[in-house]
This record gives C-alpha cells, sequence and structure tokens, in this order.
C-alpha cells in the first residue's frame, strides 16, 4: 500500500491484528528486512512495515532526509491508519527515525526498542566518512555499497548465512543513490539523543551484537543498561536480524509483552 507524503509515495505493508507494531529498517535495508520475523510477530500483533524515505518502494523528498523527515513521513502513515500507543522496533537507521518519531510524537508510542542502533549522535570521525561516502556515491555507488556492506559481516556470518546476505546486498544496491545520500546525510547531523533516552517515560529496549563494529555494546551497557527496560546484548555483529536471526526475534517478542512503563 502507498499514500503521498510531500509528492512523494511511501510503501507500507499492513498485516495481522492486535496492537500495533511499526518495524523501521535500517540504512539500505527496506520493509523486506522484517520477512522472516513477520509470521511470529503477526500472531499477536498488528505489524506495519514502512520503507522509509528514498528506500525500497518509498521516494525521496530532497537530497537530505533529517531523522525528523523521516519520522514525519511514518507519521503520515501511522495517521492514516489511525494508530495509537505504538510500539515501534528499529534496525540501525530505523532506530534514529524511532527515536525522532518518538521526541515528536510521544502520546502516540507506548515502546520503543533499538536493534544495533544508539541514541548519540555521529562522532567527528563518522562524519567525515559519511561526507566521503556521499562524494565517491556520485561516481562508484555499486563499489561503495558493497565495499561498506561486506564489512558489517565476519567470515563466520558470511560463510554461515550466505543466501541471506547476498539478499541483503541485493536490496542494498537496489536503493537509489539520492536515497543513499539523502539518509547518509539525515545520519550525519542526526542531534544527541540520549538524555532524551534516559528521562523518557516511554518503555524502551535496546537489543545489541556483542561484535558490531558500529555500536560499541559494553560502552552502551556502561550509559544505558540502567535507563533502559530491556537491555540485551546477543552474539552477533550488526545484521543480527541475519546473523543470529532466533535470539533477536526472541527478545523482540519478550520486549513487546513486557508491560508497558506509562
Amino acid at each position: 500500500m502507498t499514500i503521498n507524503h510531500k509528492g512523494a509515495s511511501i510503501f507500507y505493508t499492513d498485516q495481522g491484528k492486535g496492537s500495533p507494531v511499526v518495524l523501521l529498517h535500517g540504512f539500505l535495508e527496506n520493509h523486506q528486512m522484517w520477512d522472516h520475523f513477520l509470521s511470529v510477530l503477526c500472531e499477536q500483533h498488528r505489524i506495519i512495515c514502512i520503507d522509509l524515505l528514498g528506500h525500497g518502494f518509498s521516494e525521496s523528498v530532497g537530497y537530505v532526509h533529517s531523522m525528523e523527515e523521516m519520522a514525519a513521513a511514518v507519521a503520515a502513515v501511522t495517521n492514516q491508519l489511525e494508530l495509537k500507543d505504538i510500539s515501534i522496533i528499529g534496525h540501525s537507521m530505523g532506530g534514529y527515525v524511532g527515536i525522532a518519531f518518538a521526541k515528536a510524537y510521544p502520546e502516540f508510542v507506548s515502546k520503543l526498542c533499538l536493534l544495533n542502533s544508539t541514541p548519540e549522535p555521529d562522532d567527528d570521525a563518522r562524519k567525515k566518512l559519511r561526507s566521503r561516502a556521499n562524494v565517491m556515491a556520485k561516481k562508484q555507488y555499486e563499489q561503495l555499497v558493497r565495499m561498506s556492506f561486506i564489512n558489517l559481516f565476519d567470515k563466520k556470518a558470511s560463510t554461515n548465512h550466505t543466501a541471506e546476505i547476498n539478499n541483503a546486498l541485493q536490496q542494498a544496491l537496489n536503493t537509489p543513490v539520492q536515497g543513499y545520500i539523502a539518509a547518509n546525510s539525515g545520519m550525519k547531523d542526526r542531534p544527541d539523543s540520549s538524555e532524551f533516552w534516559k528521562t523518557t517515560s516511554i518503555t524502551t529496549g535496546m537489543i545489541l551484537g556483542k561484535s558490531d563494529l558500529l555500536i560499541d555494546p559494553e560502552i552502551h551497557e556502561q550509559n544505558y543498561n540502567e535507563d533502559t527496560n530491556l537491555f540485551v546484548i546477543i552474539d552477533s555483529g550488526h545484521m543480527l536480524h541475519i546473523t543470529n536471526a532466533t535470539e533477536t526475534i526472541n527478545n523482540i517478542l519478550d520486549f513487546l509483552s513486557a508491560s508497558s512503563s506509562t
């Protein structure tokens, strides 16, 4: 299904019955990243998967998609569906968008869980990497995507999950260059939301990978374990939905079944 938002088509799926859960994919992913989990999640919940701006079947609205702009597109869908008491599960960039949504529309959010994601902003080194990547994207896009994507997996994961990784890589390569640059720019400029995370009354969760090279799980455990309702580190890298799908879905189900703190 699609809706129009600022002249752009936004794609989403709506399946199952029960309390609404919005699933937000990461950078260079789309709604299909959740396919493996849908049958289990739909047994007890109404599951809405949204293609974020410039990804999947959703169009871009410019050359910078701030996390707030992406959250506004998500809100266009949730408003259309008249959703309330929403649980949000966001992977990587989807977590950044989930935080932006919760900050902008707290009255509609009951739970927010980050998968391989963080409330912290990019450091200076990461911002420089994003700027260089955006330049490279205009000339060597496929090489850039392949290089950055494969680095998300260790050798063991690459051997044990070859088919899933190849499928995810193809989805990444299908992301338009504009979508890449706009999202990368938005992530580079996202604000620090660590204080929001520590003080919000929304029920929060973090599911992180022990060997994630982008999000340091030990530092996050030190900084956020005390203020997070469900904090879990599992044996995985950054793409835990691929490399440790069983523990990932079990922890998501535990999070969704927990009583809301609001």
